[in-house]
């Protein structure tokens, strides 16, 4: 599978361990300064887009946002598995008609969020506990595309996940993100936001919720990878 990463720090995660197990290859993008997409890109059998620290409507700093754009409804038409991740899920949103909003509900932490009646048939979220708790760090949002689906809620930043059609999924939280990875990000939050709350946030979080938060982002990724593996040998 095709995965735009957009930060050194934001790698694929959970998703990628997950990938491992089931014997999916990934084929990962340096996108952080933006990039060309791969000619063949429509060949992959699954697309993964990762967070950054650009705007999704950044397009003069990510040259390959408005192909993307594009590529992500070709895919969609195709029934290709999509997932994106906070960025990934903005981008996504834009793609299909969502409004994509600077600097408002911006959220970090591992917040609660809830599942909506919708969620119980999802292919990604059926099961999924009430609340889960996922990892945020974000600054932007976005509305729900039309004619989207909406999988999960929450509080200040109400838009948390949605599907469009039945192969393309936007999360704006961060369901791949490690144990490992959570306390790097604490700790740049630290320095970059001056925020001397975070490490002790966090590791708090990892001490008593973390096996709630590692289950369901395992969970969903598997059962994505699946789709991938239903695709490719279709």
């Amino acid at each position: 599978m095709l995965v735009l990463q957009h930060h050194p720090t934001s790698p694929a995660g959970l998703v990628a361990e997950e990938a491992a197990a089931l014997g999916v290859r990934l084929e990962v993008v340096d996108a952080q300064h933006g990039c060309d997409l791969p000619a063949d890109a429509t060949s992959y059998d699954g697309l993964l887009i990762l967070g950054g620290t650009m705007s999704a409507l950044d397009d003069h700093l990510c040259r390959h946002f408005p192909p993307l754009l594009d590529l992500v409804r070709e895919l969609a038409a195709r029934e290709t598995p999509v997932l994106g991740l906070c960025l990934g899920g903005q981008l996504l949103a834009r793609a299909f008609g969502g409004r994509v909003h600077r600097r408002r509900h911006g959220e970090f932490g591992f917040l609660p969020l809830r599942p909506t009646a919708q969620a119980a048939d999802d292919p990604l979220l059926a099961g999924t506990p009430d609340p889960v708790p996922v990892m945020q760090w974000h600054d932007d949002s976005f509305d729900l595309p039309p004619g989207a689906v909406p999988l999960l809620e929450g509080d200040p930043c109400r838009w948390q996940a949605f599907r469009v059609g039945g192969s393309v999924w936007g999360f704006q939280g961060h369901l791949e993100v490690t144990r490992e990875d959570a306390l790097v990000w604490s700790e740049l939050r630290r320095t970059l936001r001056d925020d001397a709350a975070a490490p002790a946030l966090v590791t708090r979080h990892l001490a008593d919720g973390w096996p709630a938060t590692e289950k369901f982002g395992r969970t969903v990724a598997r059962r994505w990878l699946r789709l991938l593996l239903v695709r490719s040998t279709a």
